[in-house]
């Protein structure tokens, strides 16, 4: 795998490229030379302190202190903080690997069916500090039952466990699979595909575990694909007919415990765009499914980040931050959700400026606890921001169709020389956890 490597600037929030210490417009504490214990804690330790809590805890710290509440404005935090984001210890990286899935489409002839697959997926582990080893995954067990063409759920992997679905075909299915064990779980369709006359159209939005009942959920929403009524019954429906079949859009829960779904009631009309699906991230966390609401609106509309929590079965929302609606022209904007070394991140790139924003979630259904980290770039090279790896590692296809990699840290730029097509970037963790344990 050939790497070529390229150092652009990085620029910070507050202007600042150069190294700044603590003792930056702060004055420190002199040492006691009266050999009593000082009660005053100086100010680098706080903030190194400081800079290794999570951004809720740190939001709360803002009342003890003015300068406390405007931490994110001190150079010397700000950079202790970015390193934290970047460096620090996570369970979910303990270990882990990362999966990348490749999708070649394939041209068919006219003649052949309209759900014949549209590409060859294929899947690698890549590892080592420069992304040297590649192994490819033997999937044979998904292949039989998904065919060819696949996709993966979710950019991180939950308790070893995987979910695939297929993309053309005409019935859609899902698995739940180890690749590190070969187990395989087929998932049951739902009640709703299986009502005469009907065609389901199901996005998948989420799955994750849920600790309370130490059961695995997958949540999705399905709409009805009206056209099919009529082609079903092969003549036009008469209007009775027509308003005994239920068209309205739903929400569904599968639950590998009892290895069924059911219908979940709640008024939540915040789903992502069936267009715009193999490019939107979407990741569990701490318990709960992460999305954004990407659906196009009204101008005055908000969109929002969701947040589904899986053992109480709530929905959270936050709005996006406006600092970075403001900053673009949403119709040219480029935006990924990632988890970052177990922050929730928000990437947003302009074709314009070709510079990376990305800001942190300091707490759930809170707009303003939104930071903007980093300012990357200008990147020339980038195309589309794919997915977040471990320390920093940030994917993305360039603007030669093929798989780049830009670390935070050391601000080079790692070129893969694959072509990207449809592909993929997932945190995989090995483990040798049964999938039939829970279910059995």
């Amino acid at each position: 795998m050939a790497l070529l490597c390229r150092s652009p600037s990085l620029l910070f929030p507050d202007g600042c490229n150069c190294k700044t210490g603590a003792s930056s417009g702060i004055e420190k504490s002199a040492t006691p030379t009266t050999g009593k214990v000082s009660k005053h804690i100086p100010v680098d330790i706080a903030f190194s302190i400081l800079s290794k809590l999570p951004p809720k805890s740190l939001r709360r710290f803002e009342c003890v202190s003015k300068s406390w509440s405007m931490l994110f404005q001190n150079p010397y935090f700000t950079r202790l903080y970015r390193n934290h984001i970047i460096h620090g210890n996570h369970p979910d990286y303990d270990d882990a690997s990362i999966i990348f899935r490749r999708t070649i489409m394939v041209d068919h002839p006219e003649h052949v069916a309209r759900f014949e697959p549209l590409g060859r997926a294929t899947l690698y582990f890549i590892s080592g500090e420069r992304f040297e080893n590649r192994v490819e995954l033997n999937w044979s067990l998904p292949l039989e039952v998904l065919g060819s063409d696949m996709k993966l759920i979710g950019s991180t992997s939950i308790n070893d466990i995987l979910c695939l679905t297929n993309i053309w075909d005409a019935e859609s299915k899902l698995v739940l699979w180890n690749p590190i064990t070969d187990e395989l779980n087929v998932i049951p369709p739902s009640p709703v595909e299986s009502v005469p006359c009907t065609k389901v159209i199901p996005f998948i939005h989420g799955i994750g575990y849920d600790r309370l009942r130490d059961d695995y959920k997958v949540i999705r929403h399905v709409e009805f694909d009206g056209r099919s009524f009529d082609f079903l019954f092969d003549r036009v429906l008469s209007m009775e007919e027509d308003l005994a079949i239920s068209k309205e859009p739903l929400w569904e829960i599968y639950s590998l415990r009892s290895n069924s779904w059911k219908k979940f009631d709640v008024d939540m009309s915040m789903v992502m765009s069936q267009n715009e699906a193999e490019h939107i991230a979407r990741f569990y966390m701490d318990g709960m499914c992460h999305w954004w609401d990407n659906v196009e609106k009204d101008s005055s509309d908000e969109t929002y980040f969701v947040s589904f929590d899986m053992s109480n079965e709530v929905f959270f929302t936050t709005p996006m931050p406006s600092h970075v609606d403001d900053t673009f022209d949403l119709r040219l904007v480029k935006r990924q959700l990632v988890m970052l070394n177990g922050s929730i991140a928000l990437i947003s790139y302009s074709g314009e400026t070709t510079i990376l924003h990305i800001s942190i979630l300091g707490e759930i259904g809170v707009k303003e606890s939104w930071t903007k980290l980093f300012i990357v770039g200008p990147l020339p090279h980038v195309h589309f921001p794919i997915g977040a790896g471990k320390n920093g590692d940030i994917f993305f296809e360039n603007n030669d169709g093929q798989l780049a990699c830009f670390n935070l840290d050391t601000h080079m730029i790692k070129e893969f020389g694959v072509d990207t097509d449809e592909c993929q970037i997932v945190i995989y963790k090995k483990s040798l956890l049964s999938i039939r344990g829970i279910n059995n």
